[in-house]
């Protein structure tokens, strides 16, 4: 249950999808905590919110990580 992204081409979009990343991780962060709260509530219909909420950045997150690790297998390996 993921969201699929488009494939990689080329380094330039390799490092737009890492930014990508890093930016939706902040927001699963800040969803993790909006939802931690409305379990303090005890609010059944704001928990259910706080998770398809949850749910829908994790989904997209994790298809631009699928996307990353695809280009990554793709690529040459880097001689030291």
């Amino acid at each position: 249950m993921r969201d699929t992204q488009p494939p990689i081409t080329s380094d330039e979009e390799y490092r737009g999808y890492q930014a990508g990343r890093d930016k939706l991780t902040k927001v699963v962060e800040e969803r993790e905590a909006r939802l931690i709260d409305a379990l303090a509530t005890g609010d059944a219909k704001r928990i259910e919110a706080m998770r398809f909420d949850l749910l829908q950045v994790l989904r997209h997150r994790q298809g631009i990580i699928d996307a990353i690790r695809e280009y990554e297998q793709r690529q040459p390996a880097q001689s030291a």
